[in-house]
C-alpha cells in the first residue's frame, strides 16, 4: 500500500482519537457541572444554570453557564452568565469571566443587593512536583490566582437603589511562596495582594479612596484535593497556620488607615494574635458603628497632628485594647 495512504490513515485515526476523546471530555465536564445543582445547599454549596454549554472543538473547553444560581445555606447569588476556558494542551490554567449584574440575598438578615461591573476576570494556574504526579491528578497546588474587574457598582436594592460602594478597578493576586513549600508536611503558603482604586462609599463619606492589601497565608496543603476534605479551618490550625498581615492601608485624602499584625486560631478555634493599628479620621467616620465611649479605647488615644494608634491583642476568647477587654470572640468551628 502506498505509503501515503498509510499516512492519511494515520491521521484520520488520530483524528479519530482525538475526536473521541473530546467529546467523551467535555461530556464528563458537563455532567459533573450539573451534579453541583443536586445538593441541598446547606451541607455544601449548589451551582445551577438556566443554560449549560460546552464548546472550543478541537483545541479548548469552553464552558459557559447562563442564569448561575449559587446557594449556600441563608446565601444566594445569581449570576447573569460565567465562562470558563482551558486549553486542551495546557489544562493547569484556567480562564474565567463573567457577566453583570450579580444579585445577592441573605435569607437570614432579609438584605438584598446588586453587583454591577463592566469587566470581571479571573485566571488560575496549577502546578504539580512532576509531570507523571499531575497527570495522576495528585500534588497540584496553586501557581497563582488573579482577579481583575472593572467599574464595580455594589448597590443595596432591598428598599430602592441605594449605593454602598463602587469603585473604579479592582486587582487581586495569590502566588505561591515556593520558598515555604514544606512537601514532607504536605504543607504550602501564598502570598496575597490586593487593591481598589478610586473608591465611593457614601456611608463613611469616602470620596476617591484607595485601598491596598498585602498578606501572607501559611499552613495551606499542597494538594488542592485535600481541600475538599472535612473541617479545613481545623487542619489549617493544627498545620500551624497563620495569616500576617503585611500591610492594609486605605486613604481617602488625608484621611487614612493602616494594619499590621498575625492572626492564627486556638484550641478552641478562636482567633488570637496582634493587630497593630493607625489611623486618622477613621474615629469621625465611624459615626454610631462605634459608641462614643468607646472610640478612644478600640482606635487609641489622639497625637498632635490628629492620628491614632492602637494595638488590639486578641487572645482567650476577648479582644484587648492595652489591658481592656472590648470584644468576645466565638469559636469559628
Amino acid at each position: 500500500m502506498n505509503r501515503f495512504i498509510w499516512l492519511g490513515l494515520i491521521v484520520l485515526l488520530v483524528a479519530g482519537i482525538w475526536t473521541a476523546g473530546w467529546f467523551y471530555a467535555a461530556a464528563a465536564a458537563r455532567t459533573a457541572i450539573a451534579s453541583l445543582a443536586e445538593g441541598d445547599g446547606e451541607t455544601a454549596p449548589t451551582l445551577s444554570c438556566e443554560v449549560l454549554e460546552v464548546t472550543g472543538f478541537p483545541f479548548r473547553f469552553d464552558l459557559s453557564c447562563v442564569g448561575a444560581t449559587i446557594v449556600d445555606g441563608d446565601l444566594s447569588a445569581t449570576i447573569a452568565g460565567l465562562k470558563g476556558s482551558v486549553l486542551v494542551y495546557n489544562p493547569s490554567h484556567a480562564v474565567v469571566s463573567a457577566q453583570a449584574p450579580v444579585t445577592l440575598a441573605d435569607a437570614f438578615t432579609g438584605s438584598e443587593s446588586r453587583v454591577d461591573f463592566t469587566g470581571a476576570e479571573a485566571s488560575i494556574r496549577l502546578q504539580s512536583p512532576d509531570l507523571w504526579t499531575g497527570l495522576q491528578g495528585k500534588g497540584w497546588r496553586i501557581a497563582r490566582a488573579s482577579l481583575i474587574a472593572d467599574g464595580l457598582n455594589w448597590t443595596d436594592t432591598l428598599t430602592g437603589e441605594n449605593l454602598i460602594a463602587s469603585a473604579i478597578h479592582l486587582e487581586a493576586h495569590l502566588l505561591d511562596m515556593p520558598e515555604r513549600h514544606e512537601p514532607e508536611k504536605g504543607l504550602s503558603a501564598l502570598a496575597a495582594y490586593a487593591r481598589l482604586d478610586q473608591v465611593q462609599a457614601p456611608a463613611f463619606d469616602v470620596a476617591g479612596g484607595e485601598v491596598s492589601l498585602e498578606a501572607e497565608l501559611s499552613g495551606l496543603p499542597d494538594d488542592l484535593r485535600a481541600l475538599d476534605a472535612p473541617a479545613p479551618l481545623r487542619r489549617w490550625r493544627d498545620a500551624g497556620g497563620q495569616l500576617r498581615i503585611v500591610s492594609l492601608k486605605g486613604e481617602a485624602g488625608e484621611d487614612f488607615v493602616n494594619s499590621t499584625g498575625t492572626l492564627a486560631l486556638d484550641s478552641a478555634a478562636r482567633l488570637e494574635g496582634q493587630l497593630q493599628l493607625t489611623s486618622k479620621g477613621l474615629v469621625e467616620r465611624t459615626g454610631t458603628l462605634v459608641p462614643e465611649d468607646w472610640k478612644g479605647l478600640v482606635l487609641g488615644a489622639p497625637a498632635a497632628d490628629g492620628s491614632y494608634s492602637q494595638t488590639l491583642n486578641l487572645r482567650g476568647g476577648f479582644i484587648f485594647a492595652g489591658l481592656m477587654p472590648v470584644a468576645q470572640l466565638e469559636p469559628l468551628f
